[in-house]
């Protein structure tokens, strides 16, 4: 029977004893007996150029360590902190669970690490080191995550789906995917920071596409080039705090943050945004809690698109705004933070947009109106009410020249379709000469009292030349002012008699408006009161009703009776003209006071 005494031990995976590694480099021993007191092993306070005897550590060994070490080899709760050494061949994690920290500081990497799904019970510290690569997809680490402080990669960091219990910190890390990304982060969930900050740069695209942060997402003084792509994609990420994209942040190739959820400020001030040929700032749908800063850049960025994007605030400068923008859809609560709030500044900054949605050309069926209309109703609100009236007639302006005034359903014909446009035109340019849509009601009162006085010298000048008359047939009856009656013997004797005839001659005789005989018992006709009685509908000051025009004979023809263009005729179809001009400005005054004329401002 075998003893029980001499019970072999249970034999470990490969790599897991301390006895495969004997005998053990310089460096391997010190780091051993750093592990085993918890201290720092540090085989030189500089990152090695080249490999040597005394700061040579085998990638297998770091692992064995990283693991747990053996009997032979227990590890201390601080678990493994090694500085300044060569790493020879590959350290591979994947699948692994590493008990505590894992500090790799100031080390040069042979190969690219290995991370893949493996979980780290504390924090990840990379700082100084440099690796031709990471490979951390699925990486669970219950702490932070270091590759600062002169990190520097030579191929794709990967984090893809990884979950950090603590911050991201790349600051002032330097990132080169070569031929690929330089940061790979897509689905990483961050409890804390992201930082990649402070000189940090990026050689290739920095991803970070549907990443949840739990705070800010720095990028203050980053330079990202993304060579042929993308320089920072963000999309569909969820960044519970602020993202700072200034301090001398710069970025060639597109920004992208399409669909991104900001729960702070998003902070572009003094960023340099290259998009090349492409757009420099893609933040559709983007949603941004707090204030949006967009001021001091170094030079106008062209092609930002905001479309459907949503922020708090807007914090801007019209400097740093190029051409060719996109703002249908984006929606701002205010315009804040010294931001110009004048009607002619934000016209401008409208303008920049691209020209098919400008509404500038003729018949542009591509115009965009969302941008003027929320811009209005931003001003309004704020107090700007003069502005925001400004903005609004802009907005009707490039309504009617767009040609999207009278719009027809598709199955109208085209004849049908053409005369309802031109006449909806028509009355679009009317309402804003008499009433300057809405907004400008003070026009059509002026508008009344100019056909008013013109009238009335019309009227005046008619009347000297005998065009008016009583209205009321018993005048022309009445014996006492025969001698008013045009072209009447009567009239014709008194204009005959001499000026020191006995009696003397009826003043004004052959005239209504100028006859004395009429003025004693009639009512007297006045050109202003006759003029204000025409124009005001519900007036009524006894003028219209008792004066008329004396109208000639009709002719045999219709065309002959249009030749015909007498003062009598003249006069008549001008009073014509003025009671429909009355009544048109009477129910555009109601509509004012109403409010039914404001268009757009509810």
């Amino acid at each position: 029977m075998p003893n029980p005494h001499n019970q072999e031990k249970p034999l470990r995976p490969a790599g897991r004893t301390l006895a495969e590694f004997q005998p053990l480099k310089p460096g391997e021993t010190k780091l051993l007996e750093a592990c085993r007191t918890g201290d720092i092993a540090m085989l030189d306070k500089k990152r090695p150029e080249q490999a040597t005897e005394s700061n040579t550590v085998r990638a297998g060994f770091v692992r064995f360590l990283a693991l747990g070490g053996d009997e032979s080899a227990p590890i201390h709760e601080h678990g493994v902190h090694l500085q300044g050494a060569w790493i020879e061949d590959a350290l591979n994690l994947q699948g692994a669970g590493v008990p505590s920290d894992l500090y790799l500081i100031n080390c040069t990497f042979s190969f690219p690490l290995q991370l893949i799904s493996a979980h780290i019970r504390g924090s990840l510290l990379l700082s100084g080191s440099q690796i031709p690569g990471l490979n951390a997809d699925r990486l669970v680490c219950d702490g932070s995550v270091f590759l600062h402080k002169g990190f520097s990669a030579t191929g794709m960091v990967r984090l893809l789906g990884a979950q950090i219990g603590g911050d991201l910190a790349c600051v002032g890390a330097k990132l080169d995917g070569k031929d690929g990304d330089a940061l790979l982060a897509d689905g990483a969930v961050v409890k804390g920071n992201v930082f990649l900050n402070e000189g940090f740069s990026a050689t290739g695209e920095v991803r970070l596409l549907g990443a949840q942060i739990g705070a800010t997402l720095d990028c203050s003084g980053a330079k990202l080039d993304g060579k042929d792509g993308d320089a920072l994609s963000a999309d569909r990420a969820v960044i519970k705090g602020s993202v700072f994209l200034n301090k001398g942040f710069s970025a060639t190739g597109k920004v992208r943050l399409l669909g991104a959820q900001i729960g702070c400020n998003l902070v572009c001030d003094g960023a340099q945004l290259d998009g090349k040929d492409g757009d420099a700032l893609f933040a559709d749908g983007m949603v941004v809690t707090g204030s949006f800063f967009f001021r001091k850049l170094e030079q106008p960025v062209h092609r930002v698109s905001l479309s459907h994007a949503q922020v708090g605030q807007l914090i801007d400068d019209m400097h740093s705004w190029g051409e060719r923008l996109i703002l249908d859809g984006f929606v701002y609560g205010s315009i804040a933070g010294g931001a110009p709030t004048d009607a002619v500044t934000r016209l401008k900054w409208l303008d920049k947009q691209f020209e098919q949605h400008r509404g500038t050309n003729r018949n542009n069926a591509d115009f965009r109106p969302q941008p003027w209309r929320q811009l209005q109703k931003v001003l309004r609100e704020m107090g700007h009410v003069e502005d925001a009236r400004q903005v609004a007639i802009a907005l009707e302006h490039r309504l009617h020249r767009a040609g999207l005034i009278g719009q027809t359903p598709p199955h109208w014909g085209t004849p049908r379709a053409w005369l309802y446009r031109q006449t909806a035109r028509i009355f679009h340019k009317s309402f804003w000469l008499l009433i300057g849509y809405g907004y400008r009601p003070l026009r059509l009162a002026g508008w009344m009292l100019s056909v008013w006085l013109l009238c009335a010298v019309f009227y005046w000048y008619a009347a000297i030349q005998g065009v008016f008359a009583p209205s009321n047939p018993l005048v022309f009856q009445n014996s006492a002012y025969v001698a008013c009656v045009p072209d009447s013997s009567e009239a014709k004797a008194e204009l005959a008699k001499p000026t020191d005839a006995k009696p003397a001659p009826v003043q004004g005789a052959g005239n209504w408006y100028l006859c004395e005989k009429l003025r004693e018992e009639y009512t007297g006709f006045s050109p202003l009161a006759y003029s204000l009685d025409v124009i005001l509908p519900l007036v009524d000051l006894h003028q219209e009703h008792d004066w008329s025009t004396l109208i000639p004979t009709p002719q045999a023809s219709w065309y002959a009776e249009f030749a015909d263009w007498d003062l009598k005729r003249v006069t008549r179809f001008l009073i014509w003209f003025e009671i429909l001009f009355g009544w048109v400005a009477s129910l555009l005054l109601v509509a004012v006071f109403s409010g039914l004329t404001k268009r757009g401002e509810d």
